[in-house]
């Protein structure tokens, strides 16, 4: 910007600058101006302004420690030159200071007057004022040109535009552009000049107003951040909020679904010295449709009643409680309405209409700060549940692990009694006793399968298999559903995949669980549930259909946002988002079709394998029989026994031991083609006594276990198979088999 063009001799500019901005560069400016106009530079100053000032001057080729060193600019204390002085003082100072410089050679004076030391002294606004008028005399007689600085934020708006009326020359900065006004250009009257400057002050006293906004939301948000509680939360907010303007009551309400709560009470309203009549008139208020929440706030950002402006029961209220006017402003977080704050006040002086755009911002962070809080408890809570799992996890494992040496010694016995027995009456009241132990055994082991930890290993998953576990874990709750509804809940499978996916069982497992569980809830009143699964195009297509409730297009879209959730206090929003996580993460698909009362259907793509399965995996025939010599280890006799039994049963060479060190002599003794040991004995684990085993000699090791727990990779090395408590005698001949035929392969 030129400004040779609007500087002038003889003429006084008010410059009107900010903490943001203390105009330097315009101040730098001036210097030069005056400088090559041969005016003698004064710049009175009580800030350390030398580093920004150099800056400046150099982008206008002057070197201010030259100009220092010749005494063509002169840098002192504003405080002492103008605030410490009397008016006529600083009046005569300057006169003499002209006077000397025109003796020195130059054509006057170009000062630059910092007027912030007034602000530290005990002079008024009215003093400031009769300051600058007698200031203007001194221009119209002496060669005297000047600048004077004003900062906004600590002289105010009506301070500077009472000062404006004295000096209609001034110079103002938005942002990076610069506005001179001169009243003698004749672009404006000084009427057309004073309403610009208005117009800046107004802007800036807003720039003033929102910092102040952004300055009580940090202090209210260090309150509350410590806070453990939504309602004092919302309590300390309150009492912040009415204490820091003229509100003497005020309370808060809680919304559902945007609207009042069907069960409208104390629990959903915050209060700050607040009547129950007044809760009263606002609660008939709402439930009477007055106003509905929604529709109002979506137009408006607060509603402000005065007591002249009312009637009826809401006057009333007023006077009774010497109300004069009161403010109810939303609790928002995007379109969703939170809540409201409702505040009054009894100061006639004070209007809630200045204040409003203040209390809408404080209120949106409110609501900000209350989805934030939600949405931490959720993730809290379910960190609480996560380790209540864990530990509920270990106490099950080890209890499922008793059941399994109970069981287990219990199903051997049968099988070899099924073997042994003609008679059909016993060999059928046999096979009933038999049903029932596997079915103890299917009970313990879906216990194991979802306390077990996850582990994100990569194996071969049948995909049928899954959903039909799935099936059977979720069994008892939709058949329950049926007999307390007396409602129909039927399921129906069509699963005719072929091949496998990659992934985690476990995983998989909590996919199907998930979806099945929700399906049975959308059935309150009983249906159908479809599950199939098929081949297409190099993927395994699962689709899982309902005829429940159905979603709307606004809740299917959300469905899979962490912590989204159509059950209220019975669900935590993420089950469906864990479901999407495990797809994902298995480089599959997931989609969903929905509508209102006609059910939903999921979709879940996963790439099929399939490609370079071992014959062993696919469980293809076994080689013909042969007779080994096996030793069993197992701290419970009973166990140790019945498996010993099982393998005479299928023809082979058993003995067993219940000791640790006794197995090991006897390994050492003779030639046994396989060591078949439990996990956990004694005096080691099955995995540290298998290295043992190992350490004497090349046999293999099959670990018996009723519960796996956390076996690491360096354990498994010396493990050539595991077989699960309780087995029956099929799973305990190809375990033998194959461990065995490996042998001999190698």
């Amino acid at each position: 910007m030129d400004f040779d063009k609007y500087f002038q001799k003889g003429v006084r500019y008010t410059l009107i600058s900010t903490d943001d901005d203390y105009a330097y560069d315009v101040i730098a400016e001036f210097i030069s101006w005056g400088i090559r106009n041969n005016r003698k530079c004064y710049y009175f100053v009580d800030r350390d302004v030398l580093t920004s000032l150099d800056f400046y001057l150099r982008q206008a080729n002057m070197d201010m420690i030259e100009l220092i060193a010749s005494n063509k600019l002169i840098v002192q204390s504003s405080q002492l030159f103008f605030a410490n002085n009397n008016i006529n003082s600083a009046y005569q100072n300057i006169k003499d200071m002209a006077k000397d410089a025109v003796m020195d050679g130059y054509d006057g004076i170009a000062i630059i007057s910092d007027r912030e030391a007034f602000c530290h002294s005990d002079y008024d606004e009215e003093f400031l004022y009769n300051y600058e008028k007698e200031l203007n005399d001194i221009f119209e007689k002496y060669p005297v040109s000047a600048i004077s600085c004003y900062n906004i934020d600590k002289f105010g708006v009506d301070a500077l535009f009472a000062i404006t009326h004295l000096n209609p020359n001034f110079i103002y900065k938005n942002n990076d552009e610069v506005y001179v006004h001169i009243n003698d250009e004749g672009f404006f009257t000084k009427e057309e000049t004073l309403g610009i400057v208005q117009e800046f002050l107004k802007k800036r006293e807003k720039v003033i107003r929102e910092n102040k906004v952004y300055k009580f939301i940090s202090k209210l948000s260090g309150e509350l951040s410590y806070k453990k509680d939504e309602g004092e939360i919302l309590e300390t907010a309150l009492n912040i909020i009415c204490s820091s303007i003229s509100a003497n009551r005020g309370f808060v309400v809680l919304f559902e679904n945007n609207d009042l709560p069907k069960d409208f009470n104390s629990d959903y309203i915050i209060s700050y010295n607040i009547t129950e009549d007044l809760i009263n008139t606002y609660k008939s208020q709402l439930e009477s449709g007055i106003y509905n929440p929604k529709a109002t706030f979506s137009k408006f950002n607060c509603l402000v009643y005065h007591i002249k402006h009312v009637a009826g029961p809401i006057k009333q209220i007023m006077e009774k409680n010497n109300i004069l006017s009161f403010i109810i402003i939303p609790i928002k977080f995007d379109d969703d309405i939170l809540g409201c704050m409702w505040l009054s006040s009894q100061d006639k002086y004070f209007s809630f209409e200045d204040s409003s755009e203040f209390l809408y911002m404080v209120c949106q962070t409110i609501g900000k700060m209350l989805v934030e809080f939600r949405r931490y408890k959720k993730i809290q809570d379910s960190l609480i549940q996560s380790r209540k799992m864990q530990a509920l996890g270990e106490l099950t494992g080890g209890i499922a692990h008793e059941f399994n040496n109970i069981l287990t010694p219990i199903l051997g016995y049968i099988q070899i009694l099924k073997n042994n027995i003609d008679d059909p009456i016993l060999n059928r009241y046999i096979e009933l006793i038999e049903e029932s132990a596997k079915d103890g055994a299917k009970i313990v082991k879906r216990i194991q399968e979802f306390s077990k930890p996850k582990h994100k290993e990569k194996e071969l998953c049948d995909i049928n298999r899954i959903i039909i576990q799935s099936v059977e874990i979720t069994k008892p709750k939709w058949t329950y559903e049926s007999q307390i509804s007396k409602k129909s809940i039927e399921v129906k499978l069509d699963l005719k995949a072929k091949g496998f996916v990659e992934g985690t069982a476990t995983e998989l497992r909590e996919v199907f669980v998930n979806i099945i569980s929700n399906a049975i809830d959308a059935m309150p009143n009983g249906g159908f549930l479809h599950i199939e699964s098929f081949n297409k195009k190099g993927n395994i297509v699962i689709k899982i259909k309902d005829t429940g409730v159905g979603m709307t297009e606004e809740v299917k879209e959300k469905i899979f946002e962490p912590f989204f959730t159509t059950k209220n206090e019975r669900g935590n929003g993420l089950g469906l988002s864990i479901v999407y996580s495990i797809i994902k993460e298995m480089s599959g698909h997931i989609d969903v079709s929905s509508q209102v009362n006609e059910g939903t259907e999921f979709e879940i793509k996963l790439p099929a394998k399939g490609a370079g399965l071992s014959k062993e995996y696919l469980n293809e025939g076994f080689e013909e029989k042969q007779i080994y010599k096996i030793l069993v280890i197992d701290d419970q006799e009973p166990v140790a026994e019945a498996v010993s039994e099982m393998l005479r049963s299928l023809g082979h060479d058993s003995t067993y031991v219940v000791d640790d060190e006794e197995a090991l002599k006897l390994i050492e003794k003779y030639d046994f083609d396989a060591v078949m040991c439990d996990l956990a004995m004694p005096n080691c684990t099955g995995a540290e006594l298998s290295e043992k085993v190992k350490q004497k000699k090349d046999i293999p090791v099959v670990l018996m276990t009723g519960w796996l727990g956390n076996l690491n990779d360096s354990d498994k090395k010396y493990i050539d198979d595991i077989i699960q408590k309780p087995f029956s005698i099929e799973e305990l001949k190809d375990t033998i088999q194959r461990i065995c035929k490996n042998k001999v392969g190698n």
